[in-house]
């Protein structure tokens, strides 16, 4: 099972989970500051929960 570490929190996924929702529903921010109010609440055109992959 794949792990993601985001902000000194880890979790399991299975492949192929999609990764916002993973971390949403294990209680990680995914914005700060005004990018709470002003986001595009996932489809992608904002930029906003830009995650860096490795591996």
């Amino acid at each position: 099972m794949p792990k993601v570490t985001a902000q000194g929190k880890t979790v399991t996924c299975e492949v192929g989970a999609n990764l916002r929702q993973v971390l949403l529903h294990n209680g990680i921010e995914l914005y700060n500051g005004q990018a709470k109010l002003i986001n595009c609440r996932g489809i992608g055109s904002c930029g906003t929960c830009a995650v860096e992959l490795e591996g």
